[in-house]
């Protein structure tokens, strides 16, 4: 009869399927894994560096080659903010009255347009980082600290020295360093 199927014949499609069904249980486990490893690691900062002159190379590199996505990537995101960042903020208290989605769009609106502005001065500049500089102490609030107003003194292809600021302040957790925003404070 057509369009029937014997047990037998049956079976391996079944076995087929199961073994998708398996595999896709697996790669959601790996995921998951995955990505709780990368949440204790500096206390859930995707695409951190491990050395804060790590970080800011990563910055000139982006610049250089001009990929605002990795530039993106390198800066605090929306989750990070949200999970890491925002719960220990003073700002965060209910009797402050602030939303985080209010300061966290603030801040991004800002950042995007400060890397507008980078892009437009330092993009396609092979930069070399020969020190970083912080204006003022860090500030610690437990999990994470935030290293305020960084200057990077820097040497281009002909090695002459400059003094540049490209992003605010970097942040720092677990030994894993990003850069917080572009807004150059």
């Amino acid at each position: 009869m057509a369009g029937r199927t014997s047990p037998s014949d049956s079976a391996p499609r079944d076995r087929a399927r199961r073994t998708g069904y398996l595999a896709a249980l697996l790669l959601a486990g790996v995921a998951t894994s995955a990505g709780c490893g990368s949440f204790a690691a500096g206390a859930g900062l995707g695409d951190s560096l491990p050395t804060r002159e790590a970080a800011a190379q990563a910055v000139l590199d982006a610049l250089w080659t001009r990929d605002p996505e990795r530039l993106l990537r390198l800066a605090l995101t929306e989750g990070e903010f949200r999970t890491t960042v925002w719960p220990r903020l003073p700002a965060s208290r209910p009797e402050m009255g602030m939303p985080l989605e209010y300061l966290w769009s603030d801040t991004a609106a800002k950042s995007r347009a400060g890397l507008a502005e980078v892009l437009q001065a330092h993009g396609r500049q092979r930069l070399r980082l020969d020190r970083i500089e912080f204006g003022g102490p860090a500030v610690d609030y437990g999990v994470f600290r935030i290293h305020p107003k960084t200057a990077l003194l820097v040497r281009d292809q002909a090695g002459r020295r400059s003094r540049i600021r490209v992003f605010g302040s970097m942040i720092e957790a677990d030994g894993r360093w990003k850069v917080y925003s572009f807004v150059v404070d």
